[in-house]
């Protein structure tokens, strides 16, 4: 780092050929959301249709987005096998496999909650580092055990502290340079990138975001996609991790950091456009908990993601308007060609089509939120691991790669050859604002 806070590109590993400018190293940004991942799996179903071997040296995945850059970053097989792979993991998914949905199980955490409210913080406590026994203070509103024997068994691991196998392989080959998960360390307020990659991979530090250098594993994963207070922090040395979307104020970073002079980010975020949502004529009911906590959850999680891209492209536009003489003086800032996609439709009112096909236990607390009270339950997106809601979001996030495939291949394929226009790939049906195509700044 110099004396400006700029990290300069890495060099390229000795005996491999500088690529030429428009074909920099392509950097893929997973975000986050819970069940709304799935969106993004259906995204990179269509470019893996026209780009069945594409390679992505550069992998950044912060909560449930690091379950998706974590599959990528270890499997073996060309893009397309890695992401069909990725879309029998997902569909694979049910609520019970992501955390107890069984009365008991809910019951006792709910006893747990009160005790612990009612009690003035004199009953049990929570901050013993071995896993909560049932006298124990809760430590998050669902048991994601599940969770964890669900992915033990996809990333081939026997326990969460054992480095998840295929990634140094895709290394050494040259496959990949370099893999990175977020998280939030609730012991120190700050964000934790994790990092995986070649050893000319730059380390960077700013104030309150750092990265390591480690070998990834399941609890890495498990911590990047631990949703605050419904998932429980995960501890990993002498700190406790949580998601990685509560602290990660520059999403693009890493990924940009790492090397990558072209970005891909695939938001779960639904942009919606002037006079969608028009303010009512008259004052509707109190919100219910389920729209707050809906809301919380957009403004921590997602839209992160479209500030820094506004950010970039700003930067960008500074950039591109310095005059020959003065790019000098820009010193390791560098141009970077960025690509957002994003839902086309509401995923959280897309939900609410679902929620009746929720367990029992779990539909009766969500009722109790007020998710039927409100035109957008969000919070019931972010948690409805549900077959049908999955397979909604891969068919969306398919339909949209589709639908601007043109810009995504300016992305990924600067220069070459178009495929044929097919069924789907056409002009969106509505405009996306913030779309790149522009160049811009990595910080």
């Amino acid at each position: 780092m110099d004396s400006r806070g700029t990290i300069p590109r890495p060099d390229p590993p000795a005996g491999k050929p500088v690529p030429p400018r428009d074909m920099d190293p392509l950097g893929l940004v997973l975000g986050g959301g819970g069940a709304r991942a799935a969106y993004q799996v259906g995204v990179l179903r269509a470019i893996a249709r026209v780009r069945p071997n594409l390679e992505v040296p550069i992998l950044t995945g912060v909560s449930a987005g690091a379950i998706n850059a974590i599959h990528l970053a270890r499997h073996a097989g060309t893009f397309a096998e890695a992401v069909e792979d990725l879309a029998h993991l997902w569909l694979g998914l049910r609520m019970d496999r992501v955390f107890r949905t069984d009365l008991p199980s809910l019951a006792l955490t709910s006893l747990r909650w009160g005790l612990r409210l009612l009690s003035g913080g004199m009953g049990p406590s929570s901050r013993s580092s071995a896993g909560p026994s049932a006298a124990e203070a809760p430590r998050s509103l669902v048991d994601v055990s599940p969770l964890r024997r669900f992915l033990c068994e996809a990333l081939q691991v026997r326990s969460g502290s054992e480095p998840i196998p295929g990634i140094n392989h895709r290394i050494q080959e040259g496959h990949l340079r370099a893999v990175s998960l977020s998280t939030s360390s609730y012991t120190t307020g700050r964000s934790v990138t994790w990092v995986q990659g070649a050893s000319d991979v730059e380390l960077w530090e700013r104030p309150l975001r750092r990265s390591r250098m480690t070998s990834l594993t399941l609890d890495h994963v498990m911590a990047s996609a631990a949703l605050p207070l419904f998932f429980p922090a995960v501890p990993i040395g002498t700190e406790w991790f949580g998601d990685g979307g509560i602290r990660l104020v520059a999403p693009l970073s890493p990924a940009v950091r790492l090397g990558a002079g072209r970005v891909l980010a695939l938001s779960t975020r639904f942009d919606r456009m002037p006079g969608e949502d028009p303010i009512p004529r008259e004052l509707d009911p109190y919100p219910p908990p389920a729209q707050v906590a809906g809301q919380l959850m957009n403004a921590v999680f997602l839209d992160l993601l479209d500030q820094d891209t506004l950010r970039m492209e700003r930067m960008n536009r500074v950039l591109e308007a310095l005059p020959p003489d003065s790019q000098e003086a820009a010193g390791d800032l560098r141009p970077v060609r960025l690509q957002a996609i994003r839902p086309s439709v509401d995923l959280g009112r897309r939900a609410a089509d679902f929620e009746v096909d929720l367990p029992r236990g779990v539909r009766f607390l969500f009722r109790g939120l007020g998710t039927r009270e409100t035109r957008s339950p969000d919070v019931l997106s972010f948690l409805l691991f549900d077959p049908g809601y999955i397979g909604a979001l891969m068919e969306l996030g398919e339909r949209d790669g589709n639908a601007r495939m043109g810009e995504l291949l300016e992305l990924l394929d600067p220069g070459g050859a178009r495929p044929p226009r097919g069924p789907g790939s056409g002009t969106p049906r509505r405009p996306h604002r913030y779309s790149g195509g522009r160049r811009g700044n990595g910080r």
